[in-house]
């Protein structure tokens, strides 16, 4: 709603008396007129329950996709076996290449066997020690020169030695557990994996045949799709939801327009966030280094009263809007808010639905 009105001369509206009969805790409101002579034009605004969102703003930066350079951690093996050529594409989790591995596969086989057998045995020593418990209480059953103090001895002695086994097998067991663990280490590190998507660059020369050298890498996997956007505001990382785009807008370069964004690998974010284009602007050339913004929803607050964010107005830690007496007047009115939205303001306290605020 459009309004003109003459502005008056500053009034403050106050009276001893009423001051007199107030105690401290009651507030008297200060009503503000304009001092200017001029004519103003504004709009009045309603107070409505409406949606209220806050968006928080990413910055980003289209880079060059990820790479892994693959080398060895040991010294001094045999390299028996390369997957891959040069060129060649490869998809996360493709076994690259192996170092010998005969020998160490064959002391897993044999403590795999090992471990199997000692679990048994140890079954087994439990289910002799009560057999044997059980024959001596028999044997005393049936024999008129034997005495119950003498079998609960034999009991006890049964009842030790069993300990004592099952106390070796247990010791056997944890030794080779370890040793279990630490040949299969040993096997996972002879063998390199691709940990992503992409393509085999520089592989070393001659490399199937050759002897291990811990840290020298011996081929990069260069992921060969487009550049992604990058951005390391990892505060950010939990509002972004796998295969769900967001908007993204670039202002500068040949590329400007507003473009939506898929989050990459989300599994993947570990010290930066990565954004592969969903939708944009065709035919676009995005160069190295453009910056982009990102938009994602921080906070949300539906069907909440609520008024247009730009007539609120803040001083210190007070927020307030300006109201229209039934005389013209224009009133400063002190409100409570709540989230403060890109566009509307959520009002807690201070207005009510279908009151009206000032707009310039």
């Amino acid at each position: 709603m459009k309004k003109r009105f003459k502005l008056c001369a500053v009034l403050l509206v106050a009276s001893t008396l009423a001051l007199s009969a107030c105690t401290k805790e009651e507030e008297v409101p200060l009503v503000i007129v304009d001092s200017e002579d001029d004519v103003m034009s504004f709009n009045l605004i309603p107070v409505t329950y409406d949606d209220v969102v806050q968006n928080g703003k990413i910055d980003c930066t289209y880079v060059q996709t990820n790479s892994q350079e693959v080398s060895f951690d040991q010294t001094g093996k045999y390299v028996d076996k390369v997957y891959v050529k040069e060129g060649e594409k490869v998809k996360k989790g493709t076994l690259l290449c192996e170092l010998s591995s005969d020998s160490l596969q064959k002391s897993i086989d044999e403590l795999t066997y090992k471990i199997k057998r000692n679990e048994l045995l140890l079954g087994y020593s439990e289910t002799n020690e009560q057999l044997a418990i059980q024959d001596r209480w028999v044997a005393r059953v049936g024999s008129m020169y034997d005495t119950d103090e003498k079998a609960k001895e034999d009991v006890a002695e049964i009842q030790k030695s069993y300990a004592r086994e099952r106390e070796l097998i247990n010791d056997s067991l944890e030794f080779d557990r370890q040793e279990l663990s630490k040949k299969q280490k040993e096997l996972r590190a002879s063998r390199l994996y691709a940990k992503m998507d992409g393509k085999v660059y520089k592989l070393k020369q001659n490399l199937e045949g050759s002897t291990s050298k811990a840290g020298t890498v011996i081929m990069t996997i260069v992921d060969d799709t487009n550049c992604l956007f990058s951005s390391t505001a990892m505060e950010y990382k939990d509002l972004f939801k796998e295969g769900t785009a967001v908007d993204m807008k670039i202002i500068y370069s040949n590329a400007a327009g507003d473009y939506l964004v898929m989050p990459y690998n989300m599994n993947e974010w570990d010290d930066q966030m990565l954004f592969s284009i969903y939708d944009g602007p065709d035919n676009s050339e995005i160069e190295m280094g453009v910056m982009g913004t990102i938009s994602v929803e921080i906070a949300k607050k539906e069907n909440v009263l609520s008024v247009p964010k730009d007539t609120v107005h803040l001083a210190g830690d007070k927020a307030f809007v300006y109201t229209l007496s039934d005389e013209n007047v224009r009133e400063i009115r002190y409100i409570e808010v709540g989230l403060m939205g890109d566009e509307r303001v959520e009002v807690l306290s201070g207005l009510t639905e279908g009151e009206k605020v000032l707009k310039k």
